[in-house]
């Protein structure tokens, strides 16, 4: 059945319960053999797992980067059930959050601390290793030694704790784009990601935030972070109203939409010396937009990407959830049974509340 969930009978009773994509457009809950496990590796038992749009694409349509049969989900919050012999740094019963460090910890890139922009990337969670939409799963060897996976805090829930990797890679957006105080900022989307940039403005001092959008839902969902004004894309003139808020341009913008019109509209709106950040990443065969270079260069204009998460952004989310800095119950729209995992891919179609958290 094409895009539906669907349910196999248990094998054995050392399987485990699963969603497994085999080909796109067909994910099925079924019983799985348990992972398999070295001695530098720990088995966690999944209590939380959230759904990222990039689960959506990969189910729905596809990903180059993904390698069918495959389990997806990255956003992972459990408890270590099992640890290998040589595992030092974790004990069976720490609660952990699993993020997807996809670098091999050995080229120029990973000794410098960039894991994201690795050279010779290992296999990421969810993509080309199983992921956590799952009863239980097994980090890859390079992900526990590169510092991705981290204990939660005590008055962290797991819930909770599953936005960390999401939220950790809006921090690492916030660290190439540099929000100052008494900067003005603008933000394109009001999905999960949208809303944790605007928190995370507020937090580095930013004197305005404005969020643009064209979901209704989004538009009134995120009026309780209260930005300094929302913009309706689908009823406003993004460029003019900006322009009427802030006639220099403004300092940083975030395209956390996947949009060229919003990335090219970023570059146009921005103020001399300020930062745009693409957030939010393109399709492959359509990733091509036009810019002004004579702004760039005259503007002296900084332009950064953000790809992924690194150890020490995912330790910075945890710290800010267990502070209520970033207060989770304000993200967690929905709590949902993975043998409900349907309903949860249909809600984030429907672009409807903001984060969906799976519970195995």
């Amino acid at each position: 059945m094409q895009g539906n969930v669907q349910f196999a009978g248990r094998q054995s009773l050392l399987a485990m319960k699963a969603a497994v994509i085999r080909n796109p457009g067909v994910i099925q809950v079924e019983d799985i053999p348990l992972p398999d496990m070295n001695e530098e590796q720990i088995l966690v038992k999944v209590h939380a797992c959230g759904i990222c749009g990039t689960d959506l694409r990969i189910f729905r349509h596809g990903d180059h980067r993904a390698k069918y049969p495959i389990v997806i989900g990255h956003e992972i919050a459990g408890v270590i059930e099992d640890v290998g012999t040589k595992v030092t740094d974790f004990d069976v019963g720490d609660r952990v959050c699993v993020a997807p460090g996809h670098g091999c910890g050995e080229c120029d890139y990973c000794l410098k601390g960039h894991y994201n922009v690795c050279t010779a990337p290992c296999p990421s969670i969810g993509f080309a290793s199983n992921g956590g939409l799952a009863e239980y799963m097994v980090p890859p060897v390079n992900v526990i030694k590169n510092g991705f996976v981290n204990k939660i805090p005590p008055n962290v829930s797991f819930e909770a704790a599953a936005l960390a990797e999401p939220l950790a890679c809006c921090i690492n957006g916030h660290r190439n784009a540099e929000v100052k105080m008494g900067d003005t900022v603008l933000i394109y989307g009001a999905g999960a990601i949208g809303c944790f940039h605007v928190v995370l403005s507020k937090l580095m001092g930013a004197k305005r935030v404005f969020v643009v959008d064209d979901v209704p839902e989004r538009l009134e969902g995120v009026k309780q972070f209260h930005p300094d004004r929302i913009i309706d894309y689908g009823a406003e003139n993004t460029v003019e109203v900006v322009k009427s808020m802030a006639p220099l341009g403004v300092d940083v913008v975030f395209t956390c939409a996947p949009s060229r019109t919003a990335q090219e509209e970023a570059l146009m709106l921005v103020a001399p010396r300020g930062r745009v950040n693409l957030f939010g990443g393109l399709a492959k065969d359509n990733s091509q937009i036009t810019i002004d270079a004579n702004k760039v260069h005259y503007d002296e204009i900084f332009i950064s990407g953000t790809s992924s998460s690194l150890p020490e952004t995912n330790r910075e989310a945890l710290k800010l959830l267990a502070e209520q800095k970033i207060v989770a119950d304000d993200f967690i729209s929905h709590v949902i049974p993975l043998d409900e995992l349907e309903k949860g891919f249909s809600l984030i179609e429907q672009k409807r509340g903001l984060k969906v958290i799976i519970t195995p």
